[in-house]
Parts: structure tokens; sequence; C-alpha cells
């Protein structure tokens, strides 16, 4: 159920993730497939940029809850603890790619989805793309850091626009405010993001070191990622036990 590929064009690796019965949402076994395809791609040195992308015109709708089930039946339970790793952990991992890496997003993107998107170096948007957190509206805490990556991006304000107050944000918006780099009519997204990878990979090595003082020099954050993971999960459970206790109440 649902699956991420990856796929060489040149020196460009391109991250598909498809799960299209459910808008591209993320599985846990998801999860782990874009762990590997990270470590693949940070070990194959004639790769010079990443892209990730969503199947059949839709980006991510978040975390497939139906192979969440289980895990949040008992939030305290190492294998809660356990998944959630393998789930935000894969995001870490595609922030920290030693390439450039960019997020070709159409249609929604939505909790996880929206963390996935945050968690590239540069965003081409469409125009119509929807960017949506959605924890409040599910009645979860968020969760990935998603605070931290969402200021990191467009700031205090639309972090909490975002993230607190459940504000959707459109493409064209989100590049009018400088949290995408790049917008685009939809048809034209990957496309772009393709070209822009493209002559960025054209010369891997220098991608890298420079990808490297990218890093150094504009990776300052109010909370370290790693440390705002462990900052929001124990919350991020006990909403997702909450939960999953008023659907039974209510079955």
């Amino acid at each position: 159920m649902g699956s991420v590929t990856l796929e060489r064009k040149g020196n460009v690796a391109v991250i598909t993730v498809s799960n299209p019965d459910v808008k591209n949402a993320l599985t846990i076994d998801m999860a782990r497939e874009l762990g590997q395809a990270c470590r693949d791609i940070e070990a194959d040195q004639t790769f010079g940029c990443t892209i990730v992308r969503g199947d059949a015109g839709a980006f991510c709708s978040g975390a497939d809850t139906r192979s969440w089930s289980d895990t949040y039946g008992d939030t305290l339970s190492d294998r809660a603890y356990e998944e959630t790793d393998l789930m935000y952990g894969s995001f870490v991992q595609l922030g920290s790619l030693p390439v450039p890496t960019i997020a070709a997003v159409r249609g929604a993107a939505v909790g996880a989805g929206l963390n996935l998107v945050m968690a590239a170096d540069l965003r081409v948007v469409s125009a119509s793309a929807r960017l949506i957190a959605g924890f409040m509206a599910a009645g979860i805490h968020p969760g990935g850091g998603f605070f931290t990556l969402a200021r990191r991006l467009g700031g205090r304000e639309i972090s909490g626009a975002l993230g607190l107050f459940g504000q959707e944000m459109s493409g064209q918006r989100a590049y009018d405010l400088g949290f995408a780099g790049v917008c685009v009519p939809d048809g034209e997204v990957e496309q772009r993001a393709l070209d822009i990878a493209t002559s960025v990979a054209s010369d891997p090595l220098l991608a890298r070191r420079v990808k490297r003082t990218f890093e150094i020099e504009t990776g300052s954050q109010p909370l370290p990622w790693p440390a705002a993971l462990e900052a929001e999960r124990g919350v991020q459970l006990w909403t997702q036990r909450r939960r999953l206790d008023r659907i039974q109440e209510q079955s």
C-alpha cells in the first residue's frame, strides 16, 4: 500500500511519494523507503540535487493513519516512539541531505506532507497548491518540528498562522510571502523543478560543497530540529491517543 521510489535523471535524484488512493499519504513502510532513498542519494557522489514530488498531481496528504492505528493504541509503547522516529526521522534525513533539495508541490500538502515540503531547501509550487497544517483541526498536536521549520521559512507570524490558527495558504500566497522560492502554473511545476535541479546538479561536487556552506550560514534556529522533535513528541502521542479514545466513545 503506497511506495516511495528513487529515480535518476542525469545527476538529479527524483523521489516520488505514491499512494494515490489517499492523495499520497505516508505509511510507516513509505517512511522507511524515504529514509532508504535518502541514504542511497547520500552515498552516490554523482547525485548533485534531489527533487521530492508526489504522484498523480498531488503532493502528500499527511500520514496514512491506517498504518498508525495500532501504534497510537498505546502511546507510551516502544513501538509508538520507534514509528514516530521513522516518520519524522525520514524528513530530517531529507532535510539533511548533502545535496540541494527541491520540493515540487502540486495539489495539497497537508500535515506531515507540509513538513516534507518545508524540509527541502527550495519549494517550486503551483499557484493553486494548498499548504495546510491541519493538526489542530484533526485534534492532534503538531509534530515533526513543525513550528521550527515554519518559522525558518516564514517567521513567527506565518508559523503561528499555519500551525496554531490553522490558516490555509495557497502556493501563490506562499510565494508572495517568501515561503516558496518559485511559483508557476500547475502544469509547469515538475519541469521547472527539473530544470533548476539539472542546472545545479551539473557539478555534483560543487553542489555538495555549496549546500554545506548554505547550511552553516543559514541554519541558525531558535531550537535545533531534533530537539524540537523531542519537545513535541510526548504531547503529540497523547493527542493521538485522545483522538482514538474519542472515536471509540462515539462508535
